[in-house]
């Protein structure tokens, strides 16, 4: 009965490694998809500044020129904060999964320490019993010894 205990553990350890592969895989996309939104605010962000140092050179006197290049620029500013929001919204599923990966990894650890204590006492327990037969089978010698001497 102690082996299947080790034996079934060592199943719900495997299912608990295929759940930490898929974590992980997880984990990898959305830390891809972390960087790609990154980028995409940085480059947002550079053009935003080129821009606003374009206009800065510029001196016109012109209302309507002025007006557009201040909406342009407000559009601009709203769609940092936007992919700015995006990348914060990302960066904290990234981190929920990254919590999700050290509970299982932690989890499949503490299989392991248990399996291994297992085994042990399994192993254990098969050595008692090895030294049971091996006193049996000597008792057994000595007593036909004793009876055919």
């Amino acid at each position: 009965m102690a082996k299947l205990r080790s034996k079934r553990l060592a199943i719900v350890l495997s299912l608990n490694q295929k759940e930490l592969d898929t974590i992980s895989q997880q984990l990898s996309q959305h830390q891809e998809k972390l960087s790609q939104e990154q980028d995409k605010l940085s480059q947002l962000e550079s053009y935003r500044d080129e821009y606003l140092s374009s206009v800065r050179s510029l001196r016109q006197t012109d209302v309507q020129s002025m007006q557009r290049q201040r909406n342009f620029i407000q559009r601009m500013q709203l769609a940092c904060d936007q992919q700015g929001a995006m990348v914060e919204k990302v960066k904290e599923h990234c981190e929920a999964i990254m919590e999700l990966w050290h509970q299982q990894s932690q989890k499949i650890n503490k299989l392991e320490e248990l399996i291994a204590r297992y085994l042990k006492e399994e192993q254990a327990l098969i050595d008692q019993q090895e030294q049971k037969l091996i006193d049996e089978l000597s008792t057994q010698k000595a007593s036909r010894r004793m009876s055919a001497g």
